[in-house]
C-alpha cells in the first residue's frame, strides 16, 4: 500500500516535467538525424529588422517541426480574430477527437466548452495539442481543412520549404505526413507571430494557473524563459519549442539586448537539457551574435538627408527627410565606417505633398549595404503660377 502511494505521489510531482514532452504515441517511429555533426540538424539566427543573417547551417532544409507548427495555428487564429470571424470569448465545443490528442495537453473533456482565449493560452504557454486541435476544428471544421488554410498562409508568407498536415505537430503514423519546415521559414513565422502583443506577453510566461479539474497550472516547455531552470537565458523573449522523435528537440526563439532583438532557430538537438540541448545551443548562438554585432542609429526620423529637385514648383527643391529612425546592424568596432547617403527617386513634379516618397536613404558599412529606408518630402511644394512659365522673374 505504501509503495503504491509513493508511486502515485511521484507521478503527481512529475507532471511539470511530463508537460514538456510534446510527442504522442507514434513519436518513437523515426529519430532526428544529426546532419551537422554538431548535435543538431539545422540552426539559424537573423536580425529581423534588417533581415541580416548572422548564422546559418542547413537553413533551407525542411525537417519535422513537432509543436513549432502550432505557431501557424496561433497566427491564423489571431488573424481570424482581427478579421472579426472570431472573438476572444467565442465558445468552442471540444470534440472527441480533440480530447484524445495525447502528448502535451490540458485534458479537455469531450463536450466541454471553452472560450477561444483560454485555448490560445493553453496552446501558446503549455503547447497543448488538444487546445490546438479544438481551435482548428472551430475555424475550419476539421484538422484536414485547417491544414489547407495553414498551407495557403505559408504561401502568402513565402515559406517555400514548409508543408502542413495538422495544427499540432504530433508525429503521424505515416512519416510522409509530418509537418515540415526549414529554419528560415520558422524564423519568418516566429517573427510574424511576435508582431501580436498578446503573443509577446504569453511567450515569456513560464507557468500560470489553468483550472480544468485535472490541471491546476500549466507549464511552458521553453526553459529559456524560466528563471527556475538552468537553461534560463535572461535576454530571451520567446517563442515556441517542439519535441518529437522525428524532430528531436527544437526551438524557435527570440532574445533582446538593448535595442537589438534577434530571432533564432535550432532543430534536431539530441539532448533535452544542458549545453547540447536546443536551449543551450540557441543561447550560445545568441551570445555570439550579440557579442559580435550592435545596432546603431545614424539617422533619426525627420532628419534632413538631402534635397530632391522639383519641376514646375514654387520652390526648385524640397528637403528629403527620414521617414523613420534609420537603424543598422554592424559588426562591433566598425561603427565609424557607417556612411549615410540619399538616393533621389528622380525629379519631382509639383505639386509635392508633405510626406510624399522622394527617394531612399542608404546606409553603408564599408562596402556593404546594411539598411535602406524611404525618404519623404519634409514640406509641401505648391505648383508654380502659370504665368511663371512666361515671366520667370
Amino acid at each position: 500500500m505504501k509503495r503504491s502511494a509513493l508511486l502515485i505521489l511521484s507521478l503527481l510531482l512529475a507532471v511539470p516535467l511530463f508537460a514538456q514532452d510534446e510527442e504522442g504515441p507514434a513519436a518513437a517511429k523515426g529519430q532526428a538525424v544529426d546532419t551537422t555533426g554538431k548535435g543538431y540538424t539545422a540552426a539559424y539566427v537573423i536580425e529581423p529588422v534588417s533581415g541580416r543573417v548572422l548564422f546559418a547551417e542547413n537553413e533551407h532544409t525542411a525537417f519535422p517541426t513537432a509543436s513549432m507548427a502550432k505557431m501557424m495555428t496561433l497566427l491564423i487564429t489571431l488573424e481570424e480574430i482581427a478579421a472579426g470571424n472570431l472573438q476572444w470569448d467565442t465558445p468552442v465545443t471540444v470534440s472527441a477527437k480533440a480530447s484524445q490528442m495525447g502528448g502535451s495537453q490540458v485534458y479537455l473533456r469531450a463536450g466541454s466548452v471553452w472560450p477561444v482565449k483560454n485555448l490560445v493560452i493553453a496552446t501558446m504557454v503549455h503547447s497543448a495539442n488538444d487546445a490546438a486541435q479544438a481551435l482548428a476544428e472551430k475555424i475550419a471544421g476539421s484538422s484536414e481543412a485547417f491544414a489547407d488554410i495553414m498551407n495557403k498562409r505559408a504561401e502568402e508568407l513565402k515559406l517555400e520549404h514548409s508543408r502542413f498536415f495538422d495544427p499540432h505537430g504530433l508525429p503521424p503514423t505515416d512519416p510522409s505526413r509530418n509537418n515540415v519546415m526549414c529554419s528560415v521559414d520558422l524564423a519568418v513565422l516566429g517573427t510574424e507571430l511576435m508582431k501580436h502583443p498578446f503573443m509577446r506577453q504569453l511567450a515569456v510566461v513560464p507557468e500560470m494557473e489553468f483550472r480544468n479539474g485535472t490541471l491546476a497550472r500549466i507549464y511552458n516547455p521553453n526553459r529559456m524563459i524560466n528563471p527556475k531552470r538552468r537553461e534560463y537565458y535572461d535576454s530571451a523573449t520567446g517563442i515556441k519549442t517542439g519535441y518529437s522523435g522525428p524532430a528531436g528537440y527544437c526551438i524557435t526563439a527570440s532574445a533582446k539586448r538593448n535595442n537589438m532583438e534577434l530571432v533564432g532557430v535550432v532543430m534536431g538537438a539530441r539532448s533535452p537539457s544542458g549545453p547540447l540541448s536546443s536551449f543551450g545551443i540557441m543561447a550560445r548562438l545568441f551570445n555570439e551574435a550579440f557579442l559580435a554585432h550592435r545596432t546603431v542609429t545614424p539617422v533619426k526620423k525627420g532628419t534632413v538627408v538631402g534635397q530632391a529637385n522639383v519641376e514646375k514648383g514654387a520652390a526648385a527643391t524640397v528637403p528629403a527627410v527620414a521617414s523613420r529612425d534609420v537603424s543598422a546592424l554592424v559588426k562591433r568596432g566598425e561603427e565609424k565606417n557607417v556612411k549615410v547617403s540619399f538616393s533621389p527617386s528622380g525629379t519631382l513634379t509639383a505639386p509635392v505633398r508633405q510626406g510624399q516618397p522622394v527617394g531612399t536613404i542608404v546606409v553603408m558599412s564599408g562596402s556593404e549595404t546594411v539598411a535602406k529606408v524611404p525618404a519623404v518630402a519634409g514640406s509641401a511644394v505648391a505648383k508654380q503660377p502659370w504665368w511663371k512659365a512666361f515671366w520667370p522673374f
